[in-house]
């Protein structure tokens, strides 16, 4: 039999399990895996294919390259391979051709701010229809000349709405997080805070991680992912490094995107789809460069580490926005050899598996 004290000791040690493992779910991690993790499917993003314009053609490239599946972009003009006007009629064909060949679609792209986005609930009704459950959302901007605070709570009945229709229809908006001082949720705990009015089945991020590991440095970006937990619904994948920027002392462009006090069902994102560009103010002598993943700040052994702990199950791509003949920024043209645009591609996909080997995450 245990002594008054080592009853005491156990007593506390229990206590401090609990309490721990309550922290944890409210955090939205867990001490341990309950049971182990459905393995990822990795697809690639539509934007980078818009120089190809067929159901077919798209496929044929997706399997070339040996992804899963793609995030489709239903956006206007040569932004996206579906017209918002037309997703009541063209999406369901153009999804068919496509899970027909192999790919799958489980994630659409498309320019939906709040529930007064023009053809917000038509996108969101006929994604639905397919069986297509996840949409990249925003994206809001900071007026950096009032109180950060007081945004962030003027944005909860835009949100509360978003959450509501979202709902009726069995869809997950995904918050496409940027980094920049202008934008929302750049620091992830911004917009996390008013996340959590919410339920993380409706409103969630796009955990964009070369945008976060700009935005936190030295694996900052690790804590804010295990802060949101739960409130992580998809997954971004990009790479990216800071050097000196030979423009220093230009005028920069102004942010994009969506003023928190904007008119509601303002377009999201920035041109052609694109991060928003920097926003305007003093010179700094510092500029973000995309790389092929694996080049740049992105720590992948930590990202599945940080995966596992808070049992991310939501779809993941990766974002191939270096150099590539146009093919990263969305043009409807390529200016390099398809099978080199291709393969640049195919060697983002190469470089995640070789470093999640043994992670039990692929």
């Amino acid at each position: 039999m245990m002594d008054r004290r080592e009853l005491l000791l156990a007593g506390s040690v229990a206590l401090a399990a609990t309490s721990a493992a309550r922290n944890a779910l409210a955090q939205g991690t867990a001490t341990a895996p309950s049971a182990a993790m459905a393995k990822l499917k990795i697809d690639t993003y539509s934007r980078h294919l818009l120089w190809l314009r067929s159901a077919d053609e798209v496929a044929k490239a997706v399997l070339e390259m040996g992804y899963d599946g793609i995030d489709l972009c239903v956006r206007p003009g040569n932004t996206g391979h579906i017209e918002p006007d037309r997703v009541t009629t063209d999406l369901a064909p153009f999804v068919k051709i496509l899970r027909d060949n192999g790919v799958r679609v489980q994630a659409i792209t498309c320019p939906i701010t709040d529930a007064d986005s023009p053809n917000a609930e038509k996108i969101l009704e006929a994604a639905s229809k397919l069986d297509i459950h996840h949409y990249w959302w925003g994206t809001f901007r900071y007026d950096q000349v009032k109180p950060v605070m007081a945004q962030l709570d003027a944005l909860k009945p835009r949100i509360d709405k978003l959450a509501k229709l979202n709902a009726k229809y069995g869809m997950k908006a995904m918050y496409h997080n940027y980094s920049g001082a202008g934008t929302v949720g750049s620091a992830i705990w911004d917009l996390l805070e008013v996340l959590r009015n919410f339920d993380p089945r409706y409103v969630s991020f796009h955990f964009d991680t070369g945008h976060a590991a700009n935005a936190g440095g030295n694996n900052t970006w690790a804590l804010n992912m295990r802060a949101a937990g739960p409130y992580v619904g998809g997954l971004s994948i990009k790479d990216s490094l800071l050097e000196p920027d030979p423009t220093e002392g230009q005028p920069r462009a102004r942010l994009s995107g969506t003023p928190i006090g904007g008119s509601p069902g303002e377009a999201a994102g920035g041109p052609r789809g694109g991060p928003p560009p920097a926003s305007a103010g003093p010179a700094w002598p510092w500029r973000v460069r995309f790389t092929p993943l694996g080049r740049g700040n992105n720590n992948l052994p930590l990202l599945a580490e940080v995966l596992h702990q808070i049992q991310f199950v939501g779809p993941v791509e990766i974002q191939s926005e270096y150099p590539n003949g146009g093919a990263d920024a969305g043009r409807d043209a390529i200016t390099l050899p398809r099978a080199e645009v291709l393969g640049n591609m195919r060697k983002d996909l190469e470089t995640l598996k070789a470093a999640w080997v043994g992670t039990g995450l692929i």
